[in-house]
């Protein structure tokens, strides 16, 4: 308990290398080049790494229960939005049938996946979430990206969902947060570390949603997937 108070104080008071202020003054584009570019999320000895949160037992979890939300609802489409290594993605065009195209806003990574797994049921799109045209699909998902957003920047991704009929959005949230929608500068940390988490049914987004999946990811932080269908797409900023 002692340690992990500790580590919460070194956070606050002495920022990792993963120090949101190193990002602040990039552009979104431009800070997610310069997370993968730096290995920021580690290295698996892979050009391109999302981190530990594609790997492990919650992704597992997580990827089949979305699977299965797929199957059970007739999806035949499926956009992902921050698919980063594809990692999860893969998982999930394995297990259905539907036509998958994942997007990310960088570059290389995303010239990468089409040299390597494009296909004729996956595909890949190069796009800012919050500014570019989006594909349009029967299922949108956004699986810890939100986390790396500003409020006002999540308000605006989610205000542009409006374009889907049903939209998976996934996070990680601690089992007991000291606040709810804490503000912070784009980059490569989560607000989980802060005791915080992006709560979209909460303000100021305040999102009708649908738990349909809660998975444990440590003792203290779990990953949970909500459903929000068209019509309970409006946001308040």
């Amino acid at each position: 308990m002692i340690r992990k108070l500790l580590g919460r104080a070194r956070r606050r008071l002495w920022p990792s290398p993963m120090d949101h202020s190193r990002y602040e003054k990039l552009s979104v584009p431009d800070t997610f080049r310069k997370i993968y570019r730096n290995q920021v999320w580690g290295n698996n000895g892979e050009r391109f790494y999302s981190g530990p949160g594609s790997h492990g037992a919650a992704s597992d979890l997580y990827c089949a229960a979305v699977s299965a939300f797929i199957r059970e609802n007739g999806i035949r489409s499926v956009v992902d939005l921050g698919c980063g290594d594809f990692a999860v993605g893969r998982r999930i065009v394995d297990a259905t049938e539907a036509q998958y195209i994942g997007v990310d806003v960088v570059p290389e990574l995303i010239l990468h996946h089409r040299q390597k797994f494009e296909g004729l049921r996956v595909s890949f799109a190069c796009a800012n979430i919050i500014a570019d045209e989006l594909p349009v699909a029967d299922l949108c998902l956004v699986r810890q990206v939100l986390q790396h957003l500003t409020n006002h920047e999540i308000a605006t991704v989610l205000e542009r969902l409006s374009r889907f009929p049903r939209v998976l959005i996934t996070e990680d949230l601690p089992v007991q947060p000291t606040s709810i929608n804490h503000d912070m500068t784009h980059g490569p940390e989560v607000r989980s570390d802060f005791g915080s988490g992006v709560y979209v049914d909460q303000p100021p987004f305040s999102l009708a949603v649908k738990e349909i999946a809660r998975f444990s990811l440590s003792e203290t932080c779990l990953l949970r997937t909500v459903l929000v269908e068209k019509a309970d797409i409006a946001v308040t900023t």
